[in-house]
């Protein structure tokens, strides 16, 4: 056995008393030897206390240095294997992953014992957990094995899971309600969970940057309210004065806030049971945090359309093939209606006023789309200027009317560029299940007929799918 297979064997032994406490250097080492005993290009490890690693040969301007640590967030937030293809050195990225530790290796060209990385990354993961186990003091220790517990729950380290098992620990040690708010792309917050003991109507409520809630994530330091100010904000609903008051924590991985923790009501005193151990909890979940929002926005970029955030061709489909399962005690689907919208004369736009404008009227027509539709509707981009708004549980008659809400909102609703109005027109063509299309397979080359007779007929115009054609 080999020095490296030896070294990580005995870190990663069960019976094995824990090493004394390791510092960055130790573990950069082990994580370099790894590397080369890969004959890896780079590797990482996160999760560490006292910081991320990496080593390697890779420059500070290659995206590849950004791809493999990302890749070992994702990996240390879900604890599986995942690889990835280096598309510009050929080689493999290889990580895995045990919450809150990760490590990975980008494997150079050629290079075909990716089990054996495996193997070893898994050990120094294992060794990453053995020697830091004992450096936590006892407070650390017990806030961390509760939120453990709150997460064991099936699809618990997701980005909404971790945020309500927060909010539920939070009030378990704080006795008051909390919340935790994340940023949004843009400026200003957003509650994304509440406590049981929190008012019900907060939950989702959009804070502007000036509410100490947002300003706790943007500033990165704690904000206490002062004097009746609402920590949610002006926007926040009535409630009543003691409730409207609280303290803002913020959730920092590394240096970055990543998000806020809000204990509502009167501040606690320097003398509370429970202030260390809100004090360990903020300091436990901003990494966690930055991991699930890994693989959120890891998840997103799986079935959303970059240009306009709308859900791609792929989750279209794939909820199309869920529909199409059936009803309940496998009876027939309820009945549901898919409209096709395509951009009239989009190459025209594209062509005179350039691709930016393109991309400018898309988005446009994409939030009109989103306003014309409930919640549980899908509206997805499924070409370039084609659009697919899908209605489960509507039958025909109400399917046309939402085609034609779209049209009129299209038609009617100024889109400007550079200053200057343009006009912009629709065609849908709408396919509905079971009457008159009586197999759901078939209702998108139905709703594609429909859509190009509304071609044929002018544009501009809705046109309703019929049996047999």
């Amino acid at each position: 056995m080999g020095f490296l297979a030896r070294l990580l064997e005995l870190l990663a032994r069960p019976g094995a008393p824990p090493p004394p406490p390791s510092r960055p250097l130790d573990f950069a080492h082990v994580l370099d030897l790894v590397r080369r005993a890969c004959g890896g290009v780079a590797a990482w490890a996160v999760g560490l206390r006292e910081g991320d690693l990496q080593v390697g040969s890779l420059g500070p301007g290659d995206d590849r240095r950004n791809r493999g640590a990302a890749l070992v967030q994702l990996a240390s937030a879900d604890g599986r294997t995942h690889t990835a293809p280096d598309t510009e050195g050929g080689g493999t990225f290889v990580a895995v992953g045990d919450f809150p530790y990760g490590a990975g290796v980008l494997l150079g060209e050629g290079h075909a014992a990716q089990q054996a990385a495996v193997d070893d990354l898994r050990r120094l993961v294992a060794g990453m957990r053995l020697a830091e186990r004992d450096v936590l003091d006892a407070p650390a220790q017990l806030v961390a094995r509760q939120l453990a517990v709150a997460l064991s729950g099936a699809g618990a380290q997701t980005l909404e899971a971790v945020a309500r098992a927060a909010a539920e620990l939070a009030e378990q040690l704080s006795q008051r309600g909390a919340a935790i708010v994340l940023p949004q792309t843009g400026g200003g917050a957003q509650v994304i969970a509440i406590s049981p003991g929190a008012d019900k109507r907060l939950a989702g409520l959009v804070l502007q940057p000036v509410a100490p809630a947002a300003r706790a994530i943007e500033q990165g330091l704690p904000v206490v309210t002062q004097a009746g100010e609402d920590v949610f904000g002006s926007g926040s609903p009535q409630r009543r004065r003691q409730e409207r008051g609280g303290a803002a924590y913020p959730l920092v991985d590394g240096r970055a806030a990543v998000g806020a923790l809000v204990l509502i009501g009167a501040p606690l005193a320097g003398d509370a049971p429970g202030l260390e151990r809100i004090g360990r909890l903020v300091a436990e979940l901003g990494p966690r945090f930055a991991a699930a929002r890994a693989v959120y926005e890891a998840e997103q970029r799986a079935i959303r359309d970059p240009l306009t955030g709308l859900s791609n061709r792929r989750e279209f489909e794939q909820v199309l093939g869920r529909y199409r399962g059936g009803g309940r005690g496998g009876g027939p689907a309820p009945p549901a209606t898919l409209v096709y919208v395509d951009l009239d004369r989009f190459k025209r736009l594209n062509d005179s006023l350039g691709h930016a404008a393109g991309d400018s009227a898309l988005r446009h027509v994409a939030r009109l789309l989103e306003a014309a539709v409930r919640d549980g509707d899908l509206v997805a981009r499924i070409g370039g200027e084609e659009f697919a708004v899908w209605l489960p549980r509507t039958p025909l008659a109400e399917g046309l009317e939402v085609a034609e809400r779209i049209r009129h909102s299209v038609a009617n609703t100024t889109w400007q560029w550079s200053g200057s109005p343009y006009p912009l027109t629709t065609s849908c063509g709408v396919a509905a299940y079971p009457e008159p299309i009586g197999d759901l397979s078939n209702l998108r080359t139905s709703a594609d007929a429909a859509l190009y007779r509304a071609k044929q007929a002018g544009r501009n115009r809705v046109e309703m799918a019929v049996a047999g054609r």
